[in-house]
């Protein structure tokens, strides 16, 4: 009986044996699948917007590519969630078509505003710009570990995406040229075949550190304020469902005179703005932040000059090529080492800065600003009388000194400045 059922159990082992290597090859298989899904690179991360993906991966970089890789991603990640952030907050779509020009950048257009029903409070936009900070510190600190060892990460920015809208999905049309092409003078959609790589080198990785201490900069001298006199004029307008709800709103018609009355709130939160200090670290933190950006913008010009090759290059010399084409200068350089020169003065106080209705001479000393600032008083500051106590005379940074500066970039002085921070 036993022989009868030998020929059954080798079989059945056999099979057993077989049915473990089909399951062994299958495992093998679908994690080499998902390895091969797994992008390795930033460009692999952008091109399906996979920011949050791309942060893990790089958390712990072993190298200068790694660095700028994780650096690049916790900037757009601080900027992707500003601007989801933004949409989720239910921006009244009427202000991004009337209102300020900065909404239309920072926020949705109307057509993919998410339809939300979320109350606003001043805490909940503060937040926000808390957080956009947050993310340039990181990057900033990340951006701090390279050395000049060189290295280079290259990136697509034509196929580059991530979740404008904040809707979870990162779509085909939510490309971040789209976002900031046309902010960096870069065509938000070039040509068919006409793709834009860039190859980011140790230049390049001074370049994203000043720019963070720029954005850090300014958003510590915005948020150095207290906002809400211009809330309690304007916010309905800004937003769908404000808390509080500024006194007029409860008012407002909807009729025909509804885009009057909006700007008409919205000139009195111009008004109303009268701003007190609440931080009185914001203006000398941002004055550490600036004098950091210059000397970024030195080391990374003087980085992009001793390059000898002609590689994608995202900053050229005169003597390489950047995105698109385009082509820069000896003399659009040596005017912006004097740019920087200039800046760098005024921040110092060793030349003060203008105001139209100043006589020759004199100006505002910016130390003095910086060590006592003032209440934000837009009149007052246009008017002059907010200055008073930081005039003085001396050496001043005239108009015509910035006309000279300005001369060798011609029309197009203000896109090079952004470009270069």
């Amino acid at each position: 009986m036993r022989d009868m059922f030998r020929p059954l159990s080798v079989l059945v082992i056999k099979v057993t044996r077989f049915g473990k290597l089909l399951i062994q090859m299958s495992l093998l298989f679908l994690g080499l699948s998902a390895t091969a899904a797994t992008p390795r690179t930033l460009d692999g991360f952008l091109r399906d917007g996979r920011i949050q993906e791309g942060l893990v991966a790089f958390g712990s970089p072993k190298n200068n590519a790694d660095r700028f890789s994780l650096a690049v991603l916790q900037v757009l990640d601080g900027l992707q969630q500003f601007s989801a952030g933004s949409s989720k907050l239910g921006i009244n779509p009427q202000f991004i078509r009337s209102g300020l020009p900065f909404f239309r950048v920072m926020a949705m257009p109307p057509s993919t505003l998410l339809a939300s029903n979320q109350v606003v409070t001043p805490d909940k936009v503060a937040a926000l710009f808390n957080n956009l900070r947050d993310s340039m510190k990181k990057a900033n600190a990340t951006l701090a570990g390279i050395n000049e060892t060189a290295f280079k990460v290259e990136l697509n920015l034509t196929l580059a995406r991530m979740d404008i809208d904040g809707d979870g999905i990162v779509a085909p049309d939510e490309m971040i040229l789209t976002k900031l092409g046309g902010v960096l003078g870069l065509p938000a959609q070039p040509a068919a075949g006409q793709d834009i790589i860039v190859r980011f080198d140790s230049a390049d990785a001074v370049w994203l550190k000043g720019y963070t201490h720029l954005l850090i900069g300014m958003l510590d001298i915005l948020m150095a304020y207290d906002w809400h006199p211009v809330w309690n004029q304007c916010a309905h307008v800004v937003f769908l469902n404000p808390d509080p709800v500024p006194p007029i709103a409860p008012f407002t018609s909807n009729s025909q005179s509804e885009m009057f009355s909006q700007w008409a709130d919205l000139i009195a939160g111009v008004h109303d703005m009268r701003l007190e200090l609440v931080d009185p670290e914001g203006f000398p933190n941002a004055q550490k932040e600036f004098k950091a950006m210059i000397v970024c913008s030195r080391i990374c010009w003087q980085r992009v000059l001793a390059e000898t090759d002609n590689d994608h290059e995202w900053l050229p010399s005169p003597r390489q090529t950047g995105p698109a084409g385009t082509k820069i200068t000896q003399a659009q350089v040596d005017g912006w080492m004097k740019v920087l020169d200039e800046l760098d003065a005024i921040l110092a106080g060793q030349k003060l800065l203008p105001h139209w209705r100043a006589k020759n001479g004199t100006g505002i000393n910016v130390t003095k600003l910086v060590a006592s600032p003032p209440r934000l008083d837009l009149i007052l500051f246009v008017q002059g009388s907010a200055f008073v106590p930081y005039f003085e005379e001396g050496t001043v940074s005239d108009r015509s000194a910035w006309r000279t500066l300005m001369e060798p970039f011609g029309p197009g002085f203000a896109r090079f400045a952004i470009w270069s921070n």
